[in-house]
């Protein structure tokens, strides 16, 4: 529907929708049907629902109009009939609501799809032809049918004749004088269980003669409340409405199911027509009416459902925490979060939108709960405004303030280091200026002397660094300048002075102690240097070896007294140097002598016999544990005559520790091993080694093959 339609203009409170295939949920009870032959069309009847402020409700059936003044929205509310004979034969538009200042509301929304093939509520689903539908209350003919109507042989029933239908009487009357939308409404829709037949013995008659009990048609229009509304009433429809004679039926209604834990319900009239309900809780609760007279007996079943009080919308608050922030450059980073905002039913939606802010700033604000900025490098104030949105599309906002400053930059702050006291010969010093500091960063380092001390001699080494090396230093005092520059070009200076004194004490005197002589097996001795002095203190010793015959070890070569081990025959020269707190050094050498007095002869060790299997690419014979008091000076490996000649000896290896024979064959190898000390002393020691034969040798094939090398 156009709503910008002048037509429109009078239904302000009119959904645009065209329900295709919808029905009013009320049916026939939903109110009053006025038929509107002038109207043919969707929109015209519409337009005539529009000009009058009793039509709530369109209802177009194929090309006739409806217009339905309603009883209760409630009733009206449109229900989806997915039968293949509703379609597009109808359609529903909601015009106005009953209440004149309310609005359709969880309307619009469409509940969905209700499945009637059970409960058959009012819209049958067997008719044929929504025009002219047949009635389903047909009678059993167990005896003659009324006038209008016949007996159906295939269902045993009396069936109205063609061009007559049933009313709501139970009668058959002619089609002509019935409305296509109270064919449509009529009572096949409603929610009716028939009892089976069934035959007892009437009271009076002779107890052989039986007579048939007749169905009776029974319905039952289910209702459905909302809280805090909690009262029904269930009336009972039967066909024919009483017994012939004005006769009354018998009337017992039966709960048959209820909300799980609902206790407070309570049931008035149980034996009337009306079944009044009060005191119901939320869910759904399901009744039985049975309804009997004399030879006729019906049910049915209906259901009350009890909806939940409708939710009373309260709008959402936005919050957003830090509510304000401030960040100081070169920061430029920050979060707002907005995730603590809160709605009795849920937020949907959440917007960030730049209330205020710097020239030149244009940030991208994603819509989250959370908003993370990256780019605020320009100084100044910035207000975002944070807006959330609940499902009834209530909106709330709250704003956060963010404030970015300028860090102020300070100048640095030089520090040369503390005063400094030397005395000759000791004329050289480290000034130290890395106490020296900035709020940032210092770019720039220059260390000067003073222009007092211009003529004064001193070697200044690495003076654009904090630290300065100085060394000629001669008596007397020097002042240096120590200047600091940051990347702002801002600088400060500091002064330290040096001060050169003459010597004030003699440099200390070394002793390594007496020289000393020890024969082996001894190969470890003492040096002692505790006989050093120094007019004031010696701060530091260091022992070395000058020279010797072999590399030594010291325990504690920083110590005045120290170990020396791995000594061998020889001569060993050793040096003392100590140094007191002026830096003066002194050195003494000291000597020892290790002798060898008694010579115990070498012990040979060939390696033991062994065997080994071919294949053997190298033969190994060890010697390597072989020993001697002092050392060993001579190694001889000879083949014994008894061995197996075959064999190469790789070069050099017969006069080492190690022998190694390659080209080795099945059989026995016998050689002799000679060991020999510096003083001649020997000793000799054999070995076998038994080389096997392959044991796959007979599975291996020799091939000859008359081919050139390169060809291969």
């Amino acid at each position: 529907l156009d709503l910008d339609s002048p037509q429109w203009r009078d239904c302000p409170q009119l959904l645009p929708k065209v329900l295709i295939g919808y029905v009013p949920r009320g049916n026939e009870s939903a109110g009053v049907y006025k038929k509107n032959s002038d109207a043919v069309t969707t929109p015209s009847c519409v337009a005539l629902c529009c000009e009058q402020p009793s039509c709530n409700v369109v209802f177009m059936f194929k090309e006739t109009c409806f217009l339905i003044e309603c009883e209760s929205d409630s009733l009206c509310e449109p229900v989806l009939r997915e039968e293949p004979q509703f379609g597009n034969n109808v359609r529903m538009v909601l015009v106005r609501p009953v209440n004149a200042g309310g609005r359709w509301g969880d309307i619009s929304d469409m509940p969905p799809p209700v499945d009637y093939s059970r409960d058959k509520l009012w819209f049958s689903n067997n008719l044929q032809d929504l025009d002219m539908a047949e009635s389903s209350l047909d009678k059993v003919c167990m005896m003659d049918c009324p006038d209008h109507e016949h007996c159906s042989v295939a269902t045993g029933t009396c069936v109205c004749d063609d061009g007559y239908l049933r009313n709501r009487q139970g009668d058959c009357i002619s089609a002509g004088n019935m409305t296509a939308v109270s064919a449509l409404l009529l009572s096949p829709s409603r929610e009716s269980t028939e009892s089976p037949s069934s035959t007892k013995v009437s009271e009076g008659l002779d107890s052989t003669s039986k007579l048939p009990v007749q169905t009776l048609h029974v319905s039952v229009v289910s209702k459905m409340v909302r809280l805090p509304e909690n009262g029904a009433a269930l009336s009972a429809y039967t066909i024919p409405a009483e017994l012939p004679g004005g006769e009354k039926y018998n009337y017992e209604w039966t709960l048959i199911s209820q909300p799980e834990g609902s206790s407070k319900g309570t049931m008035t009239d149980k034996n009337g027509e009306t079944l009044k309900l009060s005191n119901l809780s939320e869910g759904v609760y399901k009744f039985k009416v049975a309804v009997s007279g004399p030879g006729v007996y019906g049910e049915a079943l209906a259901n009350v459902t009890v909806m939940p009080p409708k939710r009373i919308n309260r709008p959402p608050v936005a919050i957003v925490k830090p509510a304000s922030k401030t960040v100081k450059l070169p920061n430029t980073g920050a979060v707002l979060d907005g995730s603590s905002s809160y709605d009795d039913d849920g937020i949907i939606a959440w917007h960030w939108e730049l209330q205020k802010g710097p020239l030149g700033y244009q940030p991208y604000l994603q819509d989250s709960p959370t908003l993370v900025l990256n780019n605020l490098n320009i100084t100044g104030n910035y207000t975002f405004t944070l807006t959330v949105e609940d499902s009834d599309h209530e909106k709330n906002s709250t704003v956060a303030n963010i404030t970015v400053l300028q860090m102020p930059d300070y100048p640095p702050v030089a520090n040369a280091g503390q005063d400094v006291i030397l005395y000759l010969p000791h004329n050289n010093v480290t000034l130290n200026g890395s106490l020296s500091s900035d709020d940032k960063v210092i770019v720039n380092w220059e260390w000067t002397k003073s222009p007092s001390d211009q003529d004064k001699a001193v070697d200044m080494q690495k003076t654009r660094t904090p630290y300065l090396e100085l060394s000629n230093l001669e008596e007397g005092m020097y002042t240096f300048i120590l200047k600091v520059t940051d990347e702002a070009d801002q600088f400060d200076t500091s002064t330290v002075h040096v001060f050169v004194k003459p010597p004030t004490n003699k440099p200390p005197t070394a002793n390594a102690g007496k020289n000393m002589t020890v024969s082996l097996p001894q190969t470890t001795v003492l040096l002692d240097g505790s006989k050093s002095s120094d007019d004031i203190k010696i701060v530091s010793w260091n022992w070395e070896m000058v020279s010797g015959p072999g590399k030594v070890e010291f325990s504690a070569k920083n110590e005045s007294v120290t170990n020396v081990t791995s000594l061998t025959k020889g001569q060993y020269i050793f040096k003392l140097t100590v140094t007191d707190g002026n830096g003066n050094i002194a050195a003494n050498t000291v000597s020892v002598t290790v002798t060898q007095n008694s010579n115990s002869p070498p012990k040979a060790n060939a390696g033991g016999d062994h065997t080994v299997e071919l294949p053997v690419d190298v033969l190994v014979l060890n010697g390597t544990q072989s020993r001697d008091d002092l050392a060993i000076a001579k190694w001889l490996w000879t083949r014994e005559p008894t061995s197996l000649a075959i064999g190469s000896i790789i070069a050099g290896t017969d006069t080492s520790p190690v022998l190694m024979l390659t080209n080795v064959v099945a059989g026995r190898y016998l050689f002799r091993l000679k060991v020999t000390d510096d003083q001649g002393e020997w000793d000799e020691d054999t070995v076998s080694v038994i080389v096997k034969p392959d044991p796959h040798l007979y599975h291996l094939v020799e091939l000859t093959l008359n081919i050139e090398a390169d060809k291969l």
